[in-house]
């Protein structure tokens, strides 16, 4: 391969994040109840292999082809069972990048229902919905715990090719995790941060 080759190959790429294994899209649900706005969470049916009867945004694994913000809506509509013309989306938050390598993408948008009362969602994915007022999240920080995450090596791991051997010293990182309290629910880990995403966004 000459190097004319190479800038074909290499000019004109789009750049991504590498040792990415899955990517996912979630929707920030708002919707407005007696003039305030809320936002929509779910509990995970007990049905659900990962985390169930944990509280959620609708979101999903990204398909072959889709858009991260088709994603997000398609997700929506499935589990609150709601045509997608009743969500509007507003924009998007940061997007997330987990230590388990997921990149999670987060959309907001606007739950277009007269009453909550149309949503009956997917039992088989989803228990429950509930909402939280804005207003509480503006007033109310997160809490703020920390989380070290160690490198932990395969028996065969080569450690005969590097230059200290056994005593090689692999790095450790920290992340936080968050939690938010609300009357008898614990919104916590992703969609926490999530939500504490959305929120720094509304504030500064």
């Amino acid at each position: 391969m000459n190097i004319k080759n190479i800038k074909e190959k290499i000019k004109n790429r789009i750049p991504g994040p590498t040792r990415i294994q899955h990517y996912f899209s979630v929707l920030v649900p708002l919707i407005e109840i007696n003039g305030e706005t809320h936002l929509i969470y779910e509990l995970r049916s007990q049905n659900l292999k990962s985390q169930p009867g944990e509280i959620s945004f609708p979101g999903g694994r990204v398909e072959r082809g889709e858009e991260f913000s088709q994603a997000a809506v398609r997700e929506c509509s499935e589990e609150l069972l709601i045509p997608e013309s009743k969500i509007e989306l507003i924009g998007e938050t940061d997007y997330l990048i987990t230590p388990f390598n997921f990149l999670i993408y987060a959309f907001v948008g606007e739950i277009k229902v007269d009453t909550i009362k149309e949503i009956k969602v997917n039992n088989y994915e989803v228990e429950e919905i509930f909402t939280v007022p804005l207003e509480f999240f503006l007033e109310h920080e997160a809490e703020k715990y920390a989380a070290v995450l160690k490198s932990e090596f395969d028996q065969d791991f080569p450690y005969h090719l590097l230059p200290q051997g056994e005593k090689y010293n692999p790095r450790q990182g920290d992340y936080q995790i968050y939690f938010y309290r609300y009357q008898n629910r614990v919104i916590w880990g992703i969609t926490a941060e999530i939500t504490k995403s959305f929120i720094d966004i509304l504030k500064h």
